[in-house]
């Protein structure tokens, strides 16, 4: 599932690939990833909104990007795009293509998705496109300072929140908490002034060191996806050496457990025993 940096793989390299072009025609090969709304359920295509995306997307200014959601914003209008769990935008061939932009330099983007949990909703009136953009989010966490973290659910969980904290998924927040030596299951309440600040700079190190990996290129492969590579610490390794402990000597192992509906990977030797009381694991 892409998350934050992903998403912003994504910003760029839209940017790149239309700085300077025109989109000279829109073929939509699967109308029900265009919506009327960023609430619409997935695969509730719209006619009248696949008739506002072609005559939005013409003449290209810009993309933002909050979290997971990007805004690419147009003379005509704009577009909010949210890939789900296996959208992308690609400049090669598709299996699952959904949308195809031609540009006058001859290249052809598409919306590839082949779960149909992405989507696209054009917008003519820029205020109403900005609303839904920033709608229920929380400070990107990328570009803004980590919020104070309260309540009794564990840490992880309110991490993952995005009306708390926007753009972290199951493998960053899980990463960054091992980067800053915090077990998952500790209560958001119970993070202290001393870990926040740590914890803080943790997410940041964990969302630029995966943009760095990601690096420029034209495509983007998405961890979670069978067969590909896994350049994560924690992520599906549990039963092999922790990468910090090893070097001190130590000889911890990843544990793995659910929680909230996902797999969490964790390090005794980094993050300490689960504590007593365990927050809700899901």
């Amino acid at each position: 599932m892409p998350e934050l940096p992903e998403v912003e793989f994504c910003r760029r390299a839209l940017s790149r690939w239309t700085q300077g072009r025109t989109i000279t025609q829109v073929e939509i090969a699967d109308p029900r990833v265009v919506r009327d709304s960023r609430t619409a359920r997935p695969s509730a295509g719209s006619a009248l909104a696949a008739e506002c995306l072609r005559h939005v997307a013409r003449h290209p200014i810009g993309l933002d990007r909050v979290g997971k959601r990007i805004l690419w914003r147009f003379e005509a209008g704009s577009l909010l795009l949210h890939l789900g769990m296996t959208g992308r935008w690609t400049r090669g061939p598709s299996a699952f293509p959904k949308v195809r932009l031609h540009l006058d330099s001859g290249d052809v983007l598409t919306f590839h998705d082949p779960r149909l949990l992405g989507g696209i909703v054009p917008f003519e009136d820029g205020r109403a496109a900005h609303a839904a953009f920033t709608a229920d989010l929380g400070p990107d966490a990328l570009l803004a300072s980590l919020p104070r973290l309260t309540g009794k659910r564990a840490v992880k969980l309110v991490l993952m929140d995005q009306t708390v904290v926007a753009g972290l998924g199951n493998v960053q927040a899980m990463e960054a908490l091992w980067r800053a030596g915090i077990h998952p299951l500790r209560q958001a309440d119970s993070i202290d002034a001393v870990e926040h600040v740590r914890l803080s700079d943790a997410v940041k190190r964990q969302l630029l060191g995966t943009l760095t990996m990601l690096g420029e290129g034209d495509e983007v492969v998405y961890v979670e996806e069978r067969g590909a590579p896994n350049p994560f610490p924690l992520y599906q390794r549990a039963g092999e050496r922790c990468p910090q402990c090893a070097p001190a000597g130590r000889t911890s192992l990843i544990q793995h457990f659910r929680q909230g509906g996902r797999g969490t990977w964790w390090c005794p030797g980094c993050q300490g025993e689960p504590p007593r009381v365990a927050a809700d694991t899901g």
